[in-house]
């Protein structure tokens, strides 16, 4: 592969930092948030944009790198259960669902998306896209996690002891950054538990809707490689996508490589491969527009 066309193994391994750097970070956001809140107040906001919102998707992004194995150099496996702990969600459930993301991208099948498949009742389809949009990753994590144990294409795999053994850890990894917090700078455990929901919250919300950028209310017939070319990305000429994009990582700037080269590491090197000719780009100002369309419960099929 040439350098300028493709990334080298070289490239993709000086990457390997990162993932422990992001695993040390969060932890640590989350440990001085509280004493922050003491010193500015309602200000705290601001530092749960930045770096919380920053700290949180670089979590998710790099959790779904360790799924792919796309850096060889680090314990993929073990860092995928860290990070996805740290996403506060179970490990087996982005694991069984993600293969079925790429082979049933942009379709009603694609459970990591779509957890409840075409939901024909239009109120009930309503409900579902305004918790989407307003819970973010959560709503989805949580409906995922009813779904799966009993649908008849994952319940096999679905294994009790694995959604048990990560509401321990979640309790340990909360319960003891709160802990912590609060001896080291005497907020109270209302105050951390208050914070603590915000930012997950707020996290949740931004991490999602990178995601639905690139995939929201995108319905397509067709074989699989003309539904992947018609995954969204973002483009990065304007203040507010620049901002979204730097947020989030650049994940929705060229996402359309990811499914339609998937063996292709080419993130976060952008513009290292040539994007296909028929990749379809938006703005923030069509993104609301997709919204506008999931809340009212209009989908707009796409035929192949």
């Amino acid at each position: 592969m040439a350098e300028e066309t493709f990334v080298t193994e070289s490239r993709v391994k000086s990457q390997a930092w990162k993932f422990y750097f992001a695993a040390l970070a969060w932890p640590t956001y989350l440990f001085i948030l509280p004493y922050v809140f003491t010193k500015i107040g309602l200000w705290t906001v601001l530092f749960m944009v930045f770096p919380g919102v920053y700290l949180f998707t670089w979590v998710g992004y790099l959790m779904h790198e360790t799924w792919h194995k796309y850096v060889p150099n680090i314990p993929n496996g073990i860092m995928y259960n860290i990070l996805s702990w740290m996403l506060l969600t179970d490990p087996q459930i982005y694991r069984v669902l993600h293969g079925f993301h790429h082979s049933q991208v942009n379709t009603w099948d694609d459970n990591e998306f779509h957890p409840y498949g075409f939901i024909q009742n239009p109120v009930l389809r309503r409900i579902s896209n305004f918790l989407e949009i307003f819970l973010g990753v959560a709503f989805l994590s949580v409906s995922a996690q009813i779904i799966i144990p009993r649908h008849p294409k994952y319940k096999a795999k679905y294994k009790a002891s694995s959604s048990f053994l990560t509401l321990l850890v979640i309790a340990v990894f909360l319960g003891g950054l709160g802990y912590a917090s609060h001896v080291v700078f005497g907020v109270s455990g209302a105050g951390i538990a208050c914070l603590f929901a915000a930012t997950i919250w707020l996290n949740s919300f931004a991490l999602h809707h990178s995601q639905l950028v690139e995939h929201g209310n995108l319905i397509a017939e067709g074989t699989w490689d003309k539904r992947n070319v018609l995954t969204r990305n973002l483009r990065d000429t304007a203040v507010p996508e620049k901002i979204f994009l730097f947020l989030t990582h650049g994940d929705s700037r060229e996402h359309v490589l990811h499914h339609t080269l998937i063996n292709i590491y080419s993130r976060p090197f952008p513009h290292k491969v040539p994007m296909p000719q028929a990749a379809v780009y938006i703005n923030l100002k069509d993104y609301a527009g997709i919204l506008g369309k999931m809340l009212s419960g209009e989908t707009e099929v796409i035929k192949g």
